[in-house]
């Protein structure tokens, strides 16, 4: 990474951006986010300020994402699953070729 870091050195402040957002999700940490929306909502970097801005304006959310050991991973998941079997098969077939396929499952 030295190198790309060299190059472009906005690149070591976004990776540091990240690992330090998925470090207060991953340790619960309540204080950790505060410091981070703080420290980020005037980065140089308008997408990390503008992202950083994001959280404050829907902190009751992110609160609780960060708090709760509860996540809807697996229904985004799925969801992207089905929406892609969809894209997939657009205008190919009726809904219950559709639902045959989304209810297959690979052994």
């Amino acid at each position: 990474y030295k190198h790309l870091w060299a190059q472009f050195p906005v690149l070591k402040e976004i990776e540091k951006c990240i690992r330090e957002f998925r470090e207060f999700f991953e340790k619960k940490n309540m204080p950790m986010l505060y410091i981070f929306i703080e420290k980020y909502s005037n980065s140089e970097i308008k997408e990390i300020a503008s992202f950083a801005k994001g959280l404050q304006r829907d902190i009751d959310a992110v609160e609780n994402a960060v708090a709760s050991p509860l996540s809807n991973g697996f229904v985004e998941g799925t969801n992207s699953k089905v929406k892609t079997i969809k894209k997939a098969m657009y205008g190919r077939c009726g809904i219950e070729l559709l639902s045959a396929k989304l209810m297959y499952r690979k052994p």
